[in-house]
Order: structure tokens, then sequence, then C-alpha cells
């Protein structure tokens, strides 16, 4: 991991505690940076990866982890005076915290959702994971998917999974096998969430796992 990838996953940590009402103690003035400095660390953050799948795996994963948070907006902003000659810690006001957070918290998810939907006319095109889905068209939507729709992750992804498999939108595959190209492929699900899989060991039947908004979600997307 390079500099660039350990300093946004510093900065969702960040968010994901503020959001949370986690108090934040002292951090370093570094760590408070302008948009312009954050467009630098995002550019480097996307030329580290070894292929554009790896990097949209990632940008999806990082997406969907603060996809959900929203920050009270204020007018203006709080200026971060720095002073880097003198190493010591800031300590910020709950206000302050939530300030800072509005404005990166929005400029992360506008470059995440460019980037991706940048890459979604390609991705039409192309089924990354030929051995799970028939087609591109498929894999397409089951991306668009998940991006939307996954908030119970179990039975979400177990809804999911049986539909497609219902509907032959799949080729057989064993939901272990599933569950883990989602973790540590896709980057679909959290390391906190497969561990939790584990625990039940398959997923949900469609029966139990259907829901008036999961088939209705389904519909919309691949209907």
């Amino acid at each position: 991991m390079n500099e660039s990838s350990l300093l946004i996953k510093e900065i969702i940590k960040y968010l994901k505690d503020v959001y949370d009402g986690e108090k934040i103690e002292g951090l370093s003035q570094s760590f408070f940076i302008s948009n312009k400095e954050l467009d630098k660390t995002l550019s480097e953050y996307f030329v580290f990866f070894k292929n554009e799948n790896e990097l949209l795996n990632d940008v999806r994963y990082n997406y969907n982890l603060i996809k959900d948070l929203s920050f009270p907006y204020q007018e203006g902003d709080f200026f971060y005076t720095k002073d880097l000659s003198i190493k010591n810690n800031v300590y910020y006001s709950k206000e302050q915290h939530n300030s800072y957070s509005f404005r990166i918290h929005s400029h992360l998810i506008k470059v995440f959702e460019e980037k991706l939907n940048s890459e979604r006319d390609e991705l039409n095109d192309q089924n990354l994971y030929p051995h799970v889905f028939i087609s591109p068209n498929t894999y397409s939507k089951f991306i668009e998917y998940t991006s939307k729709h996954i908030i119970d992750y179990y039975l979400d992804y177990s809804y999911l999974k049986k539909r497609l498999e219902h509907d032959k939108l799949i080729h057989y595959i064993k939901d272990n096998e599933f569950m883990r190209i989602l973790y540590e492929e896709m980057k679909l699900i959290s390391q906190k969430n497969y561990e939790d899989y584990f625990v039940k060991n398959k997923l949900s039947c469609l029966n139990k796992s259907s829901s008036t908004n999961r088939e209705n979600n389904f519909n919309n997307i691949f209907e």
C-alpha cells in the first residue's frame, strides 16, 4: 500500500469517526488538507494499482464505505492555518470537524462517482468475471445493483445470488466461492462481514431472503 492509498484510508476512517460522533483526539496539522491537495493525493492513488480492474474495485469499495455518510452543511468553511515549523497536533471543535468533513466528504464522493461513471461504458463491453456472470450486461447490472441496494449484506447478497441463479444469469457457483470473490477480488464486502458470513457458512435461500423491496430493486435493474 503506497502513501496516497494509506492517506485515503485514514481520511475515510476519520470521516466515519466524525459521523459516528467519536471523540477526535489531536491530529497533525498536515492531516487537514485543501481540495487541491486532496486531488493531488487522489491522482497518485489512481495510478498505484496494477490494472484498471483492481483500481475500480478499490474505488468502489471506498465509495461504498462513505456513500451513506452525511455532515451538516454550514455557510462558509473553517480555515485551517498551518504552521508546519511547529510539530504539534491541533484540536478542533465538533463544528469544525463537521465543517471539514462536509467539504472533504463531498469532494471524495464527487471524484469517486466520476471515476466509476467514466468506466461504466467500458464495463458494459466487458465481463471481468466470465466464470460467474453469463454476459457483460449481467456483470454491469450486478455492479449497478450492489452500488445502490446493499444494506443488509447477508440478506441482500443472499437474495441477489439466488435470484440470479433462478433467472439463469450466473453460472453455477457455490455460496462460499461467490462470497470469497465478493470479498477478495471485488472488494464489495468488509472483512467483518466476510468473517460473519463464515459463521453462517451459506447464503439464505430465495424464499427466505426475498422481500418486496428487494424484488422491485432487482426488477428495475435486471429486467
